[in-house]
């Protein structure tokens, strides 16, 4: 087998191989004009960025802030050799801002400055645009007090009554730019709704910083703390309620109905929340002890109200008063005694036999003919606890058969216990 020859002949009769030929030859030809062209050629290098931060310490030491524009780009345009121009990248530059002008806080147009940091060779001649305008300020922190403000909100005219407003938090904290502080005038939780409220009701809502104007301010260069407040409205119901007074120590045979007495306020007016005012149906001022009530007696209770609880009409007491009319008082000696509930497994005896100057009251007609054997002097022993011995203890009086006749007073009687053998 023969080995294939190479003919030179047939490359120069091959069209592809002049083509590749002919390009590497021009190739070669452009590569050595450009490196000896002397001419520069100009070359515009997009989005440069501007670097900020290589003055901070000079604006700091002033206690200054750059205020906005944070990002900044710049179109730099360079001359130097084609190969060298053709190779440049935004990062081959730097761009800085000349702070040297300013002198303290407002509104600067200040010139940017750009340098070659590539180490190839080529010069910067314009930069565009060719200043930046910067605000510089200093930084403050300031507390504003948080006020409510309420647009369109009712409540029904009866039935509801509205509460003062809670609003939470009570005090924000607002950091930005002094001149932007010192524009603030007030801070403003506003809650705006139609209709009429019929319960509590908790509203959040975006906080507002207002001018001396009335004028919402832009917020965009501030920081809050706090960007909502949560506003609540108490809502109570309102009622009448009857007031009461009970009775301690009523005799067996007293129909209540038949004592004759006023309260200077019959009803009083009260707000709470709606589940609770419900379960009221009224109000109970205090008690009368019979044994305290005696001719011309009257009484004064001061309204004590459940809790959370609102005295709408700040009723603070109420008087209760009794029509003594036909009314007398008379003493007698009460010669009838009797022990109830005697203790088993122990014999019990009254020394007492007669209580003496027993006042009682009732109607002038009834006491006309009243005596002694209409009382009855009980000693109940199942109020007190089983000890033998000689004791004092207390006594009930009465007129069983009698209407609306009571003993006042505290009386007693000796009584002895002992076991039984």
């Amino acid at each position: 087998m023969k080995n294939p020859k190479f003919h030179l002949e047939s490359l120069w009769q091959n069209n592809t191989f002049f083509k590749v030929i002919s390009v590497l030859i021009a190739f070669i030809i452009w590569v050595v004009a450009a490196m000896n062209m002397k001419t520069d050629i100009p070359r515009e290098i997009k989005e440069v960025p501007v670097a900020m931060d290589n003055q901070t310490s000079f604006i700091t030491r002033m206690g200054l802030t750059t205020i906005g524009e944070e990002n900044l780009f710049v179109d730099v345009t360079i001359e130097g050799q084609r190969l060298v121009v053709g190779s440049i990248k935004p990062e081959d530059i730097a761009v800085s801002v000349d702070l040297t002008s300013v002198n303290g806080a407002g509104n600067f147009s200040l010139p940017l400055v750009a340098e070659n940091v590539s180490g190839k060779n080529f010069t910067i001649s314009s930069i565009s645009p060719s200043t930046v305008n910067l605000k510089f300020d200093r930084m403050v922190t300031k507390k504003f007090g948080l006020d409510l403000q309420i647009e369109g909100l009712t409540v029904p005219e009866e039935g509801y009554l509205m509460e003062e407003a809670v609003i939470s938090p009570t005090e924000i904290s607002v950091t930005g730019p002094d001149t932007d502080i010192a524009k603030i005038s007030r801070c403003v939780a506003p809650v705006d709704h139609e209709g009429s409220l019929t319960k509590t009701t908790v509203f959040s809502c975006d906080i507002l910083l207002l001018d001396k104007d009335g004028n919402e301010i832009d917020t965009s260069g501030l920081t809050i703390d706090v960007k909502q407040a949560e506003v609540t409205i108490p809502i109570l119901k309102t009622v009448d309620l009857p007031v009461k007074v009970d009775f301690l120590n009523v005799p067996a045979s007293l129909n209540l109905k038949n004592l004759k007495y006023t309260v200077s306020n019959e009803t009083i007016t009260v707000a709470g929340t709606a589940d609770e005012i419900d379960k009221y149906s009224e109000i109970l001022l205090g008690y009368i002890d019979f044994k305290t009530l005696d001719l011309e007696s009257s009484y004064t209770f001061d309204v004590e109200l459940p809790e959370n609880f609102i005295n709408v009409a700040h009723t603070e007491t109420i008087a209760v008063s009794f029509d003594w009319t036909d009314m007398e008082a008379k003493e007698f000696t009460v010669t009838n005694l009797s022990l109830i509930n005697e203790p088993a497994g122990y014999d019990a005896k009254l020394l007492t036999n007669r209580i003496a100057k027993v006042k009682v009251v009732g109607p002038a007609a009834v006491l006309e003919t009243l005596t002694s054997d209409d009382l009855v002097a009980q000693i109940d022993l199942s109020k007190r606890s089983v000890e033998t011995g000689q004791f004092r203890t207390a006594v009930s009086i009465s007129a069983p058969l009698k209407d609306l006749v009571w003993a006042v007073g505290d009386y007693t009687a000796v009584v002895v216990i002992s076991e039984k053998d």
